[in-house]
C-alpha cells in the first residue's frame, strides 16, 4: 500500500535557464593547414605549358563546427573539447543569481520553495518567512524548529525532506510515500542544477511538516492486533497479517483464517466485536477499500461487502442496545456512515453522520457502550474537532478540549467500576482524557508524558487497575495508569522504536494482561509491567 504521487513532472519555472560560472578551458587548439603536397604529373591536353613546374595541392583544414549549448551551465562551447563544468552550482538568470523567494536558481531550496507555494499553498514562504533566516539546506531543520514547526521521522505528502549531509545540506520535497520507503522530487541532486525523483528508506532523511499536503498513507489506525476481552478473563483477538490474510482466534485456541486470503489491507486494523450469543463479528477492509464485514454460520465466518472506507482508517463495529451488531466507517472524501442489522437480518441502508466530506480519513470512528447500555459513536472531524453521539437517542456534540491528532484513533473505554473514559492523542502531543457524566462528556485532563501523534493509545484493566498504553514522542512504547491523577508510573516496554507503530492489549487468562508490538513481520507479546493504580473495579479479573 503505497500513497499515489501527488507531483511528478519539472515545472519548475527556471529549468535549464541562466549561466554558472565555470572552470578556466583549455584553448582548442586548431589544426596547421597541411604541407602542400606535389601536384600529379601532367596529364596530356590538360593546357599547362611544356616545361612549367606543376601547382602544389594545399588542403585547406576543415572549418570549426558551430558552437554547442550546454544546458546545465547555460554556456556555448566547441563540441571538439569538453563540456563546461560550473566552478559553482549557482545560476545567474537575467543578471540575478536569486529566485523571488531569495534562494539561489536551480538549487535544492529554490525548488523546493517552488514546490511549497505552488503545490502546498505556502503564501508567503521565502528565506526570511517569519522573521528567520532559512539559509543552506543544512539550516532548515533547526528553523523549522525554532519557529514551531513538527520535525520528527515521519514523512507527509508535501512535507519537506532535509539532511544534513554534504557541505550544505540538502532539501527536497515528498510525492509518494510506500511501506518503509518514500518518493522525493528534487533539483541539484543527482543532475547539477537539474530536476530528479528517487524513492529510498525513510530514515534516509528528517520531515519538516510546515504545510503537509496530506498525511502519511501508513498511519491513523494501523494497530497489530485488536482484541475484545469475555468475561472468564481472555480475549477474542483479530488482525490481518503482512499478507493480508485476516485472522480471528477464539479465547485460548488458534488463529483462524477468515475470508480469501491476502485479501484485505494490512494498512489498517480490522474491527472485532462479541455479540450476546458469543459469536464474533468482524470487519476488515480490502485494499480498494470494500469493507467486508459478518459473523459465523455453521462453524465459518460468512462475510458480505456491507461499506466503502478510507484505506488509512479502520471500520468500527460494537454490539447495540438491541443486541445486534452497528458497523461504522469513514469513506475516502471522509464521509461518517453507520450501518445496523435489523430484526429480520438485513443491513439497514447507510446513515449519514455529519456534514459529509468533512471527516479525517487517518482516523478510525470508535464505538463502544456505557454503563446504561447505550452505544456512543466517537470521530475526528477533518479539521481536528472531536465529537461524539449516542446512537440510541442523542445528537452529535463537540467535545471541549484540544485540537486532536488528524492521525491518531482515540480509546473508547467503560471500565469495570461503570465509568467510561476516552483517550485520546491532541495534535500537540498530550494524551487527554474525558469522563462520560450522564450523556454529557466532562473537559479533557492531561496525562503527564509527550505521546506520539502518529500511533493510537489502548487501554485496558490489569491487576485492579486501568492502564493505556502507547508510543511516546520518542517511539517508544510505554504503559502507564489511564486514571489523571493516580499515582502511577510509567514504564517502557521492550519493543523496537517507531513513531507510528501502535502497540495492542490483549487479556490472557490466567496471565493477565498483555502488550502486544510488532516487530518486522513477527508480534511481540509482552506482560503489562505493574503500574501503581488503586482503581476500584467491578469487572473480572484474570485469575
Amino acid at each position: 500500500m503505497g500513497a499515489a504521487a501527488a507531483h511528478a513532472a519539472d515545472d519548475y519555472p527556471w529549468a535549464w535557464q541562466g549561466q554558472c560560472p565555470i572552470l578556466p578551458q583549455a584553448p582548442i587548439e586548431e589544426p596547421e593547414p597541411a604541407p602542400p603536397t606535389p601536384a600529379p604529373p601532367t596529364a596530356p591536353g590538360s593546357g599547362q605549358q611544356p616545361g612549367e613546374p606543376p601547382a602544389p595541392v594545399v588542403v585547406e583544414p576543415p572549418p570549426p563546427p558551430p558552437p554547442v549549448l550546454d544546458p546545465v551551465s547555460g554556456h556555448l562551447y566547441d563540441p571538439r573539447g569538453p563540456r563546461p563544468t560550473c566552478a559553482r552550482n549557482v545560476w545567474s538568470v537575467n543578471g540575478s543569481i536569486g529566485d523571488p523567494w531569495g534562494f539561489v536558481f536551480r538549487n535544492c531550496t529554490s525548488f523546493v520553495a517552488w514546490r511549497l507555494h505552488e503545490r502546498n499553498g505556502l503564501a508567503g514562504f521565502a528565506n526570511h518567512f517569519r522573521g528567520e533566516h532559512w539559509g543552506n539546506a543544512g539550516n532548515w531543520d533547526d528553523v523549522a524548529r525554532r519557529l514551531g514547526y513538527r520535525v520528527d521521522s515521519v514523512p507527509a505528502i508535501g512535507a519537506v525532506a532535509q539532511t544534513d549531509a554534504g557541505r550544505v545540506g540538502h532539501v527536497a520535497w515528498v510525492s509518494a510515500i510506500g511501506p518503509g520507503t518514500v518518493t522525493v522530487e528534487e533539483y541539484n541532486h543527482a543532475s547539477p542544477g537539474g530536476y530528479g525523483t528517487r524513492t529510498v528508506p525513510v530514515g534516509e532523511f528528517r520531515y519538516l511538516h510546515l504545510d503537509d499536503v496530506a498525511p502519511s498513507p501508513l498511519i491513523g489506525s494501523d494497530r497489530p492486533v485488536v482484541a475484545v476481552p469475555d468475561a472468564r478473563g481472555g480475549s477474542w483477538t483479530a488482525r490481518v497479517d503482512d499478507s493480508g490474510t485476516l485472522r480471528v482466534a477464539a479465547p485460548g485456541r488458534p488463529a483462524r483464517v477468515v475470508g480469501r486470503r491476502g485479501a484485505f489491507t494490512p494498512v489498517v486494523a480490522p474491527a472485532l466485536s462479541v455479540d450476546h450469543h458469543g459469536r464474533p463479528w468482524v470487519a476488515a477492509t480490502t485494499p480498494d477499500g470494500r469493507v467486508l464485514a459478518g459473523t459465523t454460520r455453521r462453524g465459518r465466518h460468512v462475510l458480505h461487502v456491507l461499506a466503502t472506507s478510507a484505506p488509512t482508517a479502520s471500520p468500527a463495529l460494537a454490539q447495540s442496545r438491541t443486541r445486534r451488531p452497528v458497523l461504522a466507517t469513514v469513506s475516502a472524501d471522509g464521509t461518517l456512515v453507520t450501518r445496523r442489522l435489523t430484526r429480520a437480518g438485513r443491513w439497514t441502508r447507510p446513515d449519514r453522520v455529519g456534514r459529509p466530506a468533512s471527516w479525517s480519513t487517518h482516523t478510525a470512528p470508535v464505538l463502544g457502550k456505557d454503563v446504561a447500555g447505550r452505544t456512543w459513536l466517537v470521530a475526528v472531524g477533518s479539521d481536528g474537532a472531536t465529537f461524539a453521539q449516542s446512537l440510541e437517542r442523542g445528537r452529535l456534540q463537540r467535545l471541549a478540549g484540544p485540537t486532536a491528532s488528524l492521525t491518531s484513533t482515540p480509546a473508547l473505554t467503560t471500565a469495570g467500576d461503570g465509568t467510561t473514559r476516552l483517550h485520546q492523542v491532541a495534535a500537540t502531543g498530550r494524551l487527554v482524557v474525558r469522563t462520560l457524566d450522564g450523556r454529557r462528556w466532562t473537559r479533557p485532563v492531561a496525562l503527564a508524558g509527550q505521546w506520539s501523534p502518529y500511533a493510537s493509545p489502548a487501554v485496558g484493566e490489569a491487576d485492579g487497575g486501568l492502564h493505556v498504553v502507547g508510543t511516546d514522542h520518542t517511539g517508544a512504547v510505554v504503559v502507564r495508569s489511564a486514571v489523571p491523577g493516580r499515582p502511577a508510573r510509567p514504564v517502557r516496554v521492550r519493543a523496537p522504536r517507531d513513531l507510528t507503530r501502535s502497540p495492542g492489549l490483549v487479556t490472557r487468562r490466567q496471565a493477565g494482561l498483555f502488550v502486544v508490538t510488532r516487530s518486522g513481520p513477527r508480534l511481540l507479546a509482552r506482560p503489562t509491567p505493574p503500574v501503581v493504580d488503586p482503581l476500584p473495579t467491578r469487572a473480572d479479573s484474570p485469575s
